[in-house]
């Protein structure tokens, strides 16, 4: 079992931030819709993918991962702001 109980954290502060994270996490998906719609219009406009836009939608997708593992207990890193955010694996084309 990854979850094990720190003595600095208690299950109060574990369960806040969990609700925490849970709310930044629905807002976050409200931005990936964002990226994904943009990513479409840049597409039919231009004809090619925003690079930048899928750069911040790798990004995007690797916090919604710590995000998800975090409030779902199989990680106790909490993502940020308390870490640096996730930066994309994509290189510039």
């Amino acid at each position: 079992m990854i979850y094990e109980h720190d003595e600095k954290e208690s299950n109060w502060m574990r369960v806040l931030f969990v609700l925490l994270f849970w709310v930044i996490f629905y807002l976050t998906q409200m931005v990936l819709v964002a990226v994904a719609v943009g990513q479409c219009a840049f597409l039919l406009i231009t004809g090619n993918a925003n690079n930048y836009l899928m750069q911040a939608g790798d990004s995007l997708g690797k916090y919604v991962s710590e995000l998800l593992r975090y409030v779902t207990f199989n990680s106790n890193q909490r993502p940020f702001p308390f870490t640096g955010f996730p930066k994309s694996d994509l290189v510039e084309s």
